[in-house]
């Protein structure tokens, strides 16, 4: 019996420390999933980690948490302490004041011990200390892990999981293992489109931040919005209900509202501006501010005053520049940089990067030319990410109400490619 014992131990530890290729999504998985041996199997001496490797998710998932049986050398007394010790850990450079290895950053690490209160796991030592324990023949010890969405492409992190006595000597081993994968990107990551109907009903849609499938079912933000000529994002509305917008009425009195906090009720009551905003054909929210065209043509930028009343959020106009009438659509992402998306009316789109100048009448960089066939649709909406929080996309909806998602990259450029959204968008006739 013993030496089956052992023979079978060995071939777990094998199965343990075969890793297959990375699976979707970029995450690493075991070639199949071990579960621990019954406690009357385990030789002394060994820690097994149940079902092998955690797969943890990087997002608001939430934690994922996997259990370490220990199993005590016989006549073991008194106190005992238990580390997580994970190789190849990078340190920071010399003469830094943070003494935590960066593939541990966006990670917290909490630890019981026979189902104890959960207590954080600090790391030090070379690994993460877990809470001490009296000795007994078999100890269970819980690892809890949350991974922030940032972390979702981060490399499996393996090492051991070590007991000792009273004296520091090691009484107990075995190997350890995590592996991240991209989860839900956190409320904060996540944008929202919004769109109103014909009624003049206002929805929202949340990101979902998963490309084959980027948006959520509707959510209905109330109706009144029909009174509206143009309304304009000022920053990236996000899922935990931030972003603000500015909504122009039939009399061309602007008004302005903040974002709530609250994804259900997402806008404070309006406050507002002022009238004489029809000369404008086209507002473009942006992230210094807002950029109108008049009737000539003519660009202006208002630049955003920061911790000025929303009655008053913006500074006199400054003229940037005329000849914007060749563009049919004007759109902006404000996620990370700004870029505005015109399509000149061939049917040809270009971007106009933000110039972060400290002159107001050069908020942009000279265009860029993305690419013509443009014409094809008949709505264009730039977004924060709808994919996984790394670059600004856009949406398109053709004539057939049939809505397309083009991910940008980090100069909120759309690629060649696109996804389809879904169908039925031309019940919207605005798209923000």
């Amino acid at each position: 019996m013993r030496h089956t014992t052992r023979t079978f131990l060995v071939a777990a530890s094998a199965l343990l420390a075969a890793l297959v290729p990375p699976a979707a999504g970029g995450a690493t998985a075991l070639a199949a999933p071990l579960a621990a041996p019954a406690a009357s199997e385990q030789t002394s001496g060994t820690v097994v980690q149940r079902d092998g490797t955690l797969r943890v998710p990087a997002g608001e998932e939430g934690p994922a948490t996997t259990y370490f049986r220990a199993a005590l050398p016989a006549g073991t007394t008194g106190t005992v302490k238990a580390r997580l010790l994970l190789s190849d850990l990078t340190w920071p450079p010399p003469g830094s004041d943070d003494h935590l290895p960066s593939e541990l950053y966006g990670k917290s690490w909490s630890c019981s011990v026979n189902g104890g209160a959960f207590v954080d796991c600090p790391y030090g030592g070379g690994g993460l200390v877990l809470p001490d324990t009296q000795a007994a023949p078999f100890l269970t010890y819980a690892v809890r892990v949350d991974a922030d969405s940032w972390s979702g492409d981060d490399r499996p992190l393996s090492g051991s999981f070590d007991v000792t006595d009273t004296t520091g000597r090691r009484i107990a081993t075995g190997r350890a293992g995590f592996a991240f994968y991209p989860g839900t990107p956190e409320a904060p990551y996540r944008t929202v489109l919004r769109a109103r109907d014909r009624s003049g009903v206002l929805w929202q849609y949340e990101g979902t931040g998963k490309t084959a499938t980027p948006l959520k079912p509707r959510q209905r933000v109330g109706g009144g919005w029909g009174g509206y000529t143009a309304l304009t994002r000022l920053d990236t509305p996000t899922a935990e209900g931030r972003g603000d917008l500015v909504a122009r009425d039939a009399e061309g009195v602007l008004w302005y509202y903040r974002g709530s906090g609250d994804l259900s009720a997402p806008f404070l009551p309006r406050v507002r501006i002022g009238g004489g905003w029809n000369a404008y054909t086209s507002l473009t929210g942006i992230s210094t501010g807002l950029l109108a065209r008049d009737r000539d043509g003519v660009l202006w930028h208002y630049r955003r005053v920061a911790d000025a009343p929303l009655s008053a959020p913006f500074a006199p106009r400054v003229r940037v520049g005329g000849g914007w009438n060749a563009y049919t659509s004007l759109t902006s992402s404000t996620f990370l940089s700004s870029t505005v998306l015109a399509r000149d009316t061939g049917g040809v789109l270009w971007s106009y990067r933000s110039s972060w100048s400290s002159d107001p009448a050069v908020p942009l960089e000279p265009r860029r030319r993305v690419g013509g066939g443009w014409n094809g649709y008949t709505a264009l909406a730039g977004t924060g990410d709808l994919g996984f929080h790394t670059s600004p996309d856009l949406l398109a909806r053709d004539r057939d109400g049939r809505l397309w998602l083009y991910e940008g990259n980090h100069d909120g450029v759309p690629g060649a490619t696109r996804t389809a959204v879904g169908r039925g968008w031309n019940v919207y006739d605005l798209l923000a």
